[in-house]
C-alpha cells in the first residue's frame, strides 16, 4: 500500500509539472498577442492521510497524498485596468478633438489655396481705395465688382467645405455608435459562454481576454463603468456595462443605441437609447446620451471630456453657425462656432457695401443698387426669425444688375450726384478699419485672421492635453503589463522549474516502478 500511495503521489506531481509546463508554452506563444494576460498555474495539496493523534497537544499526525493544480488564473489587477480605460477614453476624446481641429484649421486657413481668404478680403479693399482715387474710372468699379464676386466665392467654398466636414463627422458618429452596439453584443456573447465552460470550475481565459480587450476598445469610444457579477457555482463573473447611470449591459441584456436626428432643419443625428434602427425624428423622447453637450462644462479641469464618440459630438455639433445665433446655441461646438464667426464677417461686409452702395447715386444719375441680394428673392430689413430675410453665407449672391455690362454705373458711390464725388468711398475705407463689436472689436481686414489665429490656439491646447493623456495612457499600461505582461526571461525561468520537477517526478516513479518489478518479479514462492 505504501508503494502505491508513493506512485500516485509522485503521479501527482508529473501531473502537476505537466500542467506548469503547459502553461508556460502557452504564455510563451501568446507573448506577442495584443492583449494576452500571463498565466499562472497554482498548486495547492492535494489531501492528506491521518496517522493519528499526536502525542503533543491536539495536533493530528498526517501523510501528503500529492499536489494538484488549484487552478489556472490570470495575473491581472482590476484597479489598473480601471485606471487605463480612463485615461483612454480621455485620451480618445482629445484625439477626436484634435484630428477635427487639425481639419478644420486646413479649410479656414486654406492651407492648400495660393489665393487665401484674408487676401480676398484685402483685395475687395485696394479695390474701395482705387476708386476713391478715380471714382468715375470704369476700369476701378469694375475690378471692384470682381473682388465682390471673388470673395463672396471664396467664403462660400469655406463654408461648404466646412458643412462636407460635418456631414463626414456625421458619418463617422453613425459608424462609431454601431461599432459601440456590436462591442456590446460581442461581450454579452462571451459573458455566457465564459459562463458557460466555467459552469464545472474550469476557467475560460482566452475568453476572458478576448472581453477585457473588448472592454478596452468600448473603453475608447464612450465613458463606461464596468461591475463583475458572481454568477453560477461562484466560480465565474459577467460584466455588467453602465454608462452615465443608464444600464448598457446588464443581466447579459444589451441595451441598443440608435440615432435621431438632432432637430427638423438639418441632416445630423444624435445618440439615444433605443431599439429602433431606423433614424428617429427629432420630436422623439428617447433618452440622449448626452443631453447637453452645447452647455456642458467641458474645460480643462472637467471630468467629462471622455469618449471618441463625445469628441466627435462636440466638434460636429449640431447646427449650421449663422450670424444670428446666440452663444447659448452655438455652445461647445466647433465647427458651428467657425460657421457662425465667418458668417459674421461676411454679414458685415455685405452690409456695409450694400450701405455704401444703396446710399448715393450711381453715374447713370439714378439711386444706387445694392452689391448684394439675397438668393429668396426678399427685400426689406431683416428678420433673425426669417431665414429668407437674413443676409447669411447661403443666402447671399451678386446683384444681377451689377454683373451686367453697364452694372457698374448702378453703383451708387457719389453723395451730391457729381461723378467725381468721393465721400461715400472714404467714409467706407473709414469704417472699414474701425473696430466692430461684433467682430470682437476686430476691425473687417483683421479679423479673418482673427478666427484663424484663436482656433489655432484651441487646437494647439487639444494637442497638449492629448499629449499628457498618450503619456498617463502609456503609465497606465506599463503598470498592467508589470503584471499581466509575459516576460520571456520568468517563463524561460519557470519552464526549467517545472522541467526540473517533471524529472524528479519521474525518476521516483522509475525507482518506485523498479522496487515493485523485484518484489514482485523477482522474489520467488518460499520452499520452491
Amino acid at each position: 500500500m505504501a508503494s502505491m500511495s508513493s506512485i500516485s503521489t509522485a503521479l501527482s506531481g508529473l501531473r502537476a509539472a505537466q500542467a506548469g509546463l503547459s502553461v508556460t508554452g502557452h504564455n510563451v506563444s501568446n507573448s506577442s498577442v495584443t492583449g494576452y494576460t500571463r498565466q499562472q498555474a497554482i498548486q495547492q495539496d492535494f489531501s492528506y492521510r491521518n496517522l493519528g493523534s499526536s502525542p503533543v497537544g491536539s495536533l493530528k499526525m498526517q501523510v501528503g497524498l500529492g499536489t494538484s493544480v488549484g487552478q489556472i488564473r490570470q495575473l491581472r489587477n482590476k484597479f489598473y485596468d480601471a485606471a487605463y480605460r480612463e485615461e483612454n477614453s480621455s485620451g480618445s476624446y482629445y484625439a477626436r478633438k484634435y484630428t477635427a481641429g487639425e481639419e478644420i484649421n486646413s479649410i479656414i486657413g486654406e492651407l492648400q489655396s495660393e489665393y487665401r481668404a484674408h487676401e480676398a478680403i484685402s483685395d475687395v479693399w485696394d479695390a474701395i481705395n482705387e476708386m476713391s482715387k478715380n471714382p468715375s474710372a470704369i476700369e476701378t468699379r469694375s475690378t471692384f465688382i470682381q473682388s465682390c464676386v471673388t470673395l463672396l466665392n471664396k467664403m462660400k467654398d469655406i463654408n461648404r467645405s466646412l458643412f462636407e466636414y460635418q456631414l463626414n463627422l456625421n458619418n463617422q458618429i453613425k459608424k462609431e455608435v454601431n461599432d459601440i452596439n456590436n462591442i456590446v453584443s460581442q461581450i454579452a456573447d462571451l459573458n455566457q459562454k465564459i459562463e458557460e465552460i466555467e459552469a464545472d470550475g474550469s476557467r475560460a481565459n482566452d475568453l476572458r481576454d478576448a472581453r477585457n480587450n473588448l472592454l478596452d476598445e468600448l473603453s475608447g469610444y464612450m465613458d463606461i463603468e464596468i461591475k463583475e457579477t458572481p454568477v453560477g457555482n461562484g466560480n465565474s463573473t459577467r460584466v455588467d456595462i453602465l454608462f452615465q447611470g443608464n444600464e448598457l449591459l446588464v443581466g447579459n441584456i444589451p441595451q441598443k443605441i440608435g440615432l435621431k436626428y438632432c432637430n427638423g432643419e438639418y441632416p445630423f443625428v444624435e445618440p439615444v437609447f433605443t431599439s429602433s434602427t431606423e433614424i428617429l425624428p427629432a420630436s422623439d423622447t428617447s433618452t440622449p446620451l448626452f443631453p447637453n453637450l452645447a452647455s456642458e462644462d467641458l474645460g480643462t479641469n472637467s471630468s467629462s471630456t471622455k469618449g471618441s464618440l463625445k469628441g466627435l459630438l462636440v466638434s460636429r455639433g449640431e447646427v449650421i453657425g449663422n450670424y444670428t445665433m446666440t452663444d447659448d446655441e452655438i455652445g461647445n461646438f466647433s465647427v458651428p462656432n467657425i460657421q457662425k464667426k465667418i458668417d459674421t464677417l461676411v454679414h458685415e461686409i455685405v452690409t456695409m457695401l450694400n450701405d455704401a452702395s444703396t446710399g448715393g447715386v450711381g453715374l447713370d444719375g439714378n439711386p444706387g443698387i445694392p452689391i448684394f441680394v439675397r438668393k429668396s428673392g426678399a427685400t426689406g430689413a431683416e428678420n433673425p426669425n426669417d431665414y429668407n430675410t437674413l443676409f447669411t453665407i447661403n443666402n447671399i449672391e451678386i446683384n444681377p444688375e451689377i454683373l451686367e455690362a453697364d452694372g457698374y454705373n448702378k453703383l451708387g458711390f457719389s453723395q451730391n450726384g457729381d461723378k467725381e464725388d468721393n465721400t461715400i468711398l472714404m467714409e467706407l475705407i473709414k469704417e472699414w478699419k474701425e473696430p466692430i463689436d461684433s467682430l470682437e472689436g476686430s476691425s473687417i481686414d483683421g479679423y479673418y485672421k482673427k478666427i484663424i489665429t484663436d482656433f489655432a490656439v484651441k487646437v494647439q491646447e487639444d494637442r497638449e492635453k492629448l499629449e499628457s493623456k498618450v503619456g498617463t495612457i502609456d503609465l497606465a499600461q506599463n503598470k498592467r503589463l508589470t503584471i499581466s505582461g509575459v516576460s520571456l526571461d520568468e517563463e524561460l525561468s519557470n519552464m526549467l522549474k517545472f522541467q526540473h520537477a517533471y524529472n524528479s517526478a519521474a525518476k521516483i516513479v522509475n525507482v518506485i516502478d523498479g522496487m515493485m518489478d523485484k518484489i514482485i518479479n523477482g522474489t520467488g514462492r518460499v520452499g520452491i
